[in-house]
């Protein structure tokens, strides 16, 4: 095969046979053949092995929080001290393509206890394909709104057998100009377990202030095999 690309310790295995003289019996010319024949079957199981390919393929999922606001939920925890006529902590979708990053709908979350110690979720539960091997999961953020920095929030992934953490990342935004612009932000990558995950968007609160998010297009990837 001229021209081929062959491992130079698959070339060294290939015999070359050269007949030199008078013709040969037929009986001769029967075993050589089936010679001929073993030596080119042993070069192309050589051949066959000597570039090794995996395959693999990708598998995600994409809520941009058109229609599935029902599979969300909020939660939270630390002290509250809720302002008259407001509602405490809310995290919910809103219907608004002006607001949104994509599409017509996003989440908000607003952490409006005035305490640090104070924590707001939103998350979903994910089922990630069998077999998956490596995961990743990332969304649009942008601070909606902040008086003070930093603002900080996590991105969380938790098995839903043990709730224990797959992957939790913790992100500050520190300059105030960011307030309203949108950026994607990641958890990186793992190493998956158990198949059920639980993804949240945690936001802290701030002590005697008032600290909004808006989340859109969130999605989990996984490479498979």
């Amino acid at each position: 095969m001229e021209g081929a690309l062959v491992a130079p310790s698959v070339r060294r295995r290939c015999v070359a046979f050269h007949v030199i003289g008078s013709l040969l019996s037929a009986s001769m010319t029967r075993r050589l053949q089936r010679a001929v024949v073993a030596v080119l079957t042993v070069c192309a199981v050589v051949l066959g092995t000597a570039v090794h390919a995996e395959a693999s393929t990708y598998w995600s999922i994409d809520d941009g929080f058109e229609g599935t606001a029902s599979l969300w939920n909020a939660d939270g925890g630390g002290p509250l001290d809720c302002p008259v006529y407001r509602t405490c902590n809310p995290a919910e979708v809103y219907d608004n393509a002006a607001e949104s990053f994509n599409g017509t709908s996003y989440a908000s979350i607003q952490n409006t206890s005035g305490y640090g110690a104070n924590w707001l979720s939103f998350g979903r539960r994910v089922r990630i394909a069998a077999g998956s091997t490596q995961c990743g999961m990332g969304a649009w953020i942008k601070v909606d709104y902040a008086r003070i920095a930093p603002v900080t929030f996590n991105l969380e992934v938790i098995r839903v057998r043990d709730w224990t953490y797959e992957a939790v990342k913790t992100f500050k935004v520190t300059d105030l100009t960011q307030v309203g612009v949108w950026r994607f932000y990641s958890v990186g990558s793992w190493y998956p377990g158990p198949r059920d995950v639980y993804i949240r968007f945690v936001l802290i609160g701030q002590e005697r202030s008032v600290v909004g998010l808006h989340v859109d297009d969130a999605g989990v990837s996984c490479k498979v095999g």
